[in-house]
């Protein structure tokens, strides 16, 4: 899909807010889901949102949409986690965790403000364009890492050879361009472990 398809395809603004709500329900989801409950502790679905939303557009609009998707998503997830806890526990009151909540709202506008600077990139056949998409694909990679001691590995590495398979079929446009994305990705991976490690860490810090 070329960048100018891409701009033509684009999501409407509230297609943009919808697809973060239906990630995020999507996680909230698998979080009770014994199977599917890696992607719940992943950001295996929210890259993928990215991706969905941001390649092709102005950097400006697409830093409003990565924002607007990860808040949204953020929303839905915590909200879906509340609903999803009313059905499988009836009767039972679950309380919302409102620092939590106002903490990943602000780590969803700091990743959507760097996401939308860099990622907009993704999908042309230039330089810029090759290390975004290596950006993308080491990131997966860093995340199934940092799950790997984990149970339900399996699925997460399902989950995320197919993400970026949706990653390859967005951003690359040439052999020679996935050559220099298996290269580039390898470094990405590596810078990645701190971006995906970085949340918990705040998380941690917050209690």
């Amino acid at each position: 899909m070329s960048v100018e398809a891409a701009r033509r395809f684009g999501f409407s603004d509230v297609a943009v807010v919808a697809a973060g709500a239906v990630s995020g329900a999507i996680g909230a989801y698998a979080y009770y889901s014994e199977p599917l409950r890696p992607l719940a502790h992943s950001f295996t679905l929210w890259i993928m949102l990215i991706v969905a939303v941001v390649p092709g557009m102005p950097r400006r609009r697409a830093v409003v949409r990565a924002v607007c998707a990860l808040i949204a998503a953020v929303l839905a997830f915590y909200l879906g986690k509340a609903v999803m806890y009313g059905v499988k526990y009836p009767g039972t009151a679950y309380r919302i965790d409102l620092p939590t909540l106002v903490l990943w709202c602000g780590l969803a506008v700091a990743g959507g403000l760097v996401a939308g600077f860099l990622l907009d990139a993704l999908g042309r056949s230039d330089r810029r364009g090759t290390v975004a998409t290596a950006a993308v694909v080491g990131l997966l990679v860093a995340d199934l890492v940092r799950r790997s001691d984990r149970s339900g590995v399996g699925t997460l590495a399902i989950a995320t050879a197919l993400a970026i398979a949706f990653v390859a079929w967005r951003g690359i446009r040439s052999p020679r361009q996935a050559a220099q994305v298996a290269l580039a990705a390898l470094p990405m991976g590596l810078a990645g472990l701190v971006v995906v490690s970085a949340p918990d860490f705040f998380e941690g810090l917050s209690f």
